[in-house]
């Protein structure tokens, strides 16, 4: 059996849903994930053609895949990022395999062809009162794709939570989708992107408090308190649409050395790199994403992982621990 999961990324401009996209299938090559690695996911990027086709059809296809558009997005990450401009919405498609230890009621809905659905953060969440320029038909065909995905990942910069120009916006487009009954939605996960910038004066022992679950709960209880949208996401849930809430970073932390993987010595934000070399090659030896694979699997697959946390997570009484004083 094969399942179609549609998937539509949302965000604010500069939130890093692209940079979450672009650096999906290397988290899950190097399992920079939270979920067991027992699970032994697969994600293979796929042409629209063979994620279209009929069965017979897609393995015949399996030596002459095209990979352009995905291949595009993660070589302009590279290069420190591209805008992702207004003019209309991006499909990628991808299939998703389990190989290792998944509940018998998943295993047996795979594998999953994904389609992931990427558009410019002025379209679904443009500041307020800002006056941007966008066509009808591309609104239009962003509100149809919302309506007909399965999953939401509505991604949301981490250090700029407190940013009111799009945090009503925001709050109205979850209001609009909980009033829908044309939507097929049943999943949505909140991405708190750029997790890696708390820990930018740990050092070498930043990879180490990053990875426990502990406190990436801490910091969301933290970061949502005052969220006026949050109490809008809790009213999806009773339509039978279950909301996580996870973290994490497209930079990620370098291999080797733990630190966050943002190198000052160059211009803007950059990752570190191998000097002499151009392109991905260049980046491969220190760079390992964090978590950017999380969002997607439970999208697809609706199964936990130690980093996504419900509301009754949130909600629970907070404990204190040790790991929470450094980022207070």
């Amino acid at each position: 059996m094969t399942e179609k999961v549609a998937i539509c990324l949302i965000g604010p401009k500069k939130g890093g849903k692209s940079s979450l996209l672009a650096s999906l299938a290397d988290c899950v090559a190097q399992s920079a994930f939270g979920y067991s690695p027992r699970l032994r996911p697969a994600l293979q990027p796929i042409s629209p053609a063979e994620f279209n086709a009929e069965p017979d059809q897609r393995r015949a296809d399996l030596l002459t895949i095209e990979q352009g558009d995905y291949e595009r997005l993660k070589q302009d990450f590279a290069n420190g990022g591209v805008a992702t401009d207004t003019l209309n919405t991006y499909e990628y498609y991808f299939r998703l395999s389990v190989n290792g230890e998944a509940p018998p009621e998943i295993v047996t809905r795979g594998p999953w062809l994904l389609e992931i659905i990427d558009s410019a953060g002025e379209i679904a969440v443009p500041p307020d009162g800002a006056e941007v320029a966008i066509l009808n038909d591309v609104k239009a065909k962003l509100a149809r794709q919302v309506l007909d995905s399965e999953a939401l990942v509505m991604v949301l910069p981490l250090v700029r939570l407190d940013d009111s120009a799009w945090t009503g916006t925001l709050a109205r487009l979850i209001d609009r989708l909980a009033l829908a009954r044309e939507k097929k939605l049943k999943r949505v996960v909140v991405v708190f992107s750029q997790y890696e910038r708390l820990f930018t004066r740990l050092g070498p022992s930043a990879f180490t408090y990053a990875c426990d679950p502990a406190v990436a709960l801490h910091v969301l209880r933290k970061s949502v308190r005052a969220a006026q949208w949050l109490d809008r996401l809790r009213a999806l849930e009773p339509g039978g649409v279950s909301v996580r809430y996870t973290v994490s970073s497209a930079y990620g932390f370098v291999k080797r050395f733990q630190n966050p993987n943002m190198d000052p010595h160059q211009p803007g934000e950059r990752r570190f790199r191998r000097a002499g070399l151009e392109g991905a090659r260049a980046y491969s030896e220190y760079w390992r994403p964090f978590l950017t694979a999380e969002p997607i699997l439970y999208a697809a697959l609706g199964l936990d992982s130690p980093f996504t946390f419900s509301h009754a997570q949130l909600d629970a009484r907070a404990e204190e621990i040790s790991p929470a004083s450094i980022l207070a």
